[in-house]
């Protein structure tokens, strides 16, 4: 009868080869890892100087941040780091984005620029809208496509309206959040693609009805909660539609539960975005 001699030093070989194969086998098994092309994307400083208001804002007195009236003077004041209170916003919608961009580009963002280009040292939202349809402006790039929006682009809104005060709406994109179906079929159009998208603005009626349908994924900062509404500068979102032909803009509405009566087309109220550099 034979027989077989185990040594330890055999057993420990035969074990640390079996698991040199294990080990390889798993390293060729397992793929390496993949990220994002840039998972900390930069911003566009216009955003960056809005985003620092608008987050001073919400720790200052609520005073210190309203949507001002048509006779009142505009004032948009960044104030001093570790003081909230010294930080101010008293415009409207597009006085709010035209201090933006004076405070962030003041080399060609001034008095004359806006004269020569918008025919107002401050335009208002039709203004915005319309020059910005259909000039060429330095430094403003038409985004005709919505799916193509980026942080820090404007969209304008003209109301197509007789008032020479309330003419529209202007916002600053944020966040494209993607692709939205409404659980109202009512909401959801043949042929068109619906986006939310988180925007920075100035207004007196926040985006939204709080605690309504799929608000709390899409809310406003300016809602505190059911009973308690402010205004002036601050975060909220849009839906924002496309065709599915051309992914030009199709129509908006003004929140997550906005209603149809809230829906406006584009023969409605035209809509322009552009890319500020």
């Amino acid at each position: 009868m034979g027989s077989a001699v185990f040594t330890r030093r055999a057993m420990l070989g035969g074990a640390t080869g079996a698991v040199a194969a294990v080990a390889a086998g798993s390293t060729r098994a397992v793929a390496d890892p993949t990220y994002p092309a840039d998972p900390y994307p930069s911003k566009i400083p216009h955003l960056i100087e809005a985003e620092q208001l608008v987050d001073y804002l919400t720790l200052a007195p609520a005073a210190n941040n309203v949507y001002k009236l048509a006779d009142e003077a505009n004032t948009v004041t960044w104030g001093t780091p570790g003081q909230p209170p010294t930080w101010v916003n008293k415009s409207q919608c597009a006085s709010f984005q035209t201090h933006v961009l004076r405070h962030t580009y003041p080399d060609w963002a001034t008095d004359a620029f806006f004269g020569t280009y918008f025919g107002s040292q401050s335009p208002t939202a039709r203004v915005y809208r319309d020059k910005l349809a259909n000039t060429s402006i330095p430094h403003f790039e038409p985004v005709p496509n919505v799916a193509a929006l980026r942080p820090g682009d404007l969209i304008a809104i003209d109301y197509v309206n007789d008032q020479a005060g309330n003419t529209g709406h202007i916002v600053m994109v944020r966040e494209i959040k993607g692709v939205y179906v409404a659980p109202s079929s009512t909401l959801n159009f043949d042929g068109e693609t619906q986006y939310a998208v988180e925007i920075v603005d100035c207004t007196s009626d926040p985006h939204g009805e709080f605690g309504i349908g799929n608000y709390a994924a899409f809310p406003d900062v300016r809602l505190v909660d059911a009973a308690t509404a402010r205004q002036g500068a601050g975060y909220g979102h849009m839906m924002f539609y496309a065709s599915n032909a051309t992914g030009r803009f199709t129509r908006y509405r003004w929140s997550v539960n906005s209603s149809s009566t809230r829906t406006y087309t584009v023969a409605q109220r035209p809509i322009v975005a552009a890319r500020v550099s």
